[in-house]
């Protein structure tokens, strides 16, 4: 399988490439602008229609939500007009299309995890742009599966804008992180989806789906767990409230249910917590060299 990854050099893009190559698939992987700028139709139809791929990934977007808030106008050109151009090709080659999207299409207010029926509601420029995004995929696309994940988290892409290596770093250093106490969402591990990414593409069950790990925590949660995990103390995590520390909107909890996904595809998700413990466990092997 011809597999093209847009947004490769990225935590999720690289991961996605990653995997999909040890699976034995031919990857192409975009990387950026200077290669193609996916915000020009022309230019993204006839590279498609050149290299002709059976699946198009499509983790390139504008994923810093101040800056999107900062930048309404590049955020949508971006997360909205690329994704557009991009369905579009895939549709004009039969490919399939995954779109990544994102919890922030909620208003983080439900009391309980977020189905893929559930009204959405973004509150700020960044989840507004990828809605849009998954309205112009159902438009233009029609084998595509539309993704929702939460807060990413994995070794891939660039060090400088992980932000768990980020995290890990500033702890090693003995330096003390601030993390809202209320903001919750389903943290997930790009490993684990990228592989259920995998699983899907090997189907014709389009739609769109929840993928991430079970449960929720806040980022305090989240970040002490982390912390503890890679072995620093836990007073390194500082309570914080996510408007004092922010520019755009924070939601309050948008937590999702993966249940769709694992019933469609006979595929079950970890928890969040198992997720971070694999993850420290591969942060250890590649970057302290550490055996288990």
């Amino acid at each position: 399988m011809r597999v093209m990854v847009t947004g490769a050099p990225g935590l999720l893009g690289m991961e996605m490439a990653d995997l999909f190559e040890r699976q034995g698939h031919e990857v192409i992987r975009l990387n950026g602008h200077k290669q193609l700028d996916l915000r020009e139709r022309k230019p993204v139809l006839r590279f498609v229609e050149e290299v002709r791929p059976d699946v198009i990934v499509h983790t390139a977007a504008i994923k810093n939500v101040d800056e999107a808030e900062k930048d309404p106008q590049g955020t949508y050109l971006t997360n909205t007009t690329a994704t557009a151009n991009v369905a579009m090709a895939a549709s004009n080659v039969g490919a399939k299309m995954v779109y990544i999207s994102t919890d922030a299409v909620f208003d983080g207010e439900k009391n309980s995890p977020y189905v893929e029926s559930d009204p959405t509601g973004p509150i700020n420029v960044y989840g507004a742009s990828k809605l849009a995004g998954e309205q112009r995929v159902k438009e233009l696309c029609e084998r595509h599966f539309i993704v929702r994940t939460g807060l990413l988290f994995g070794l891939k892409g660039r060090p400088e804008t992980n932000m768990a290596l980020n995290l890990l770093n500033r702890w090693r250093k003995g330096e003390r992180v601030p993390a809202a106490v209320n903001q919750a969402c389903s943290n997930t591990y790009t490993l684990d989806l990228a592989r259920a990414v995998e699983i899907m593409t090997d189907t014709e069950c389009y739609g769109t789906y929840h993928i991430c790990n079970k449960g929720q925590a806040s980022r305090y949660e989240f970040y002490t767990r982390l912390c503890t995990l890679a072995g620093y103390s836990a007073e390194l995590v500082e309570l914080a409230q996510a408007a004092a520390i922010r520019v755009a909107r924070r939601h309050k909890n948008t937590e999702m249910s993966c249940a769709l996904y694992e019933r469609t595809f006979n595929d079950e998700m970890s928890d969040w917590q198992d997720a971070a413990a694999r993850f420290i466990q591969e942060y250890k092997r590649e970057y302290l060299h550490e055996e288990d």
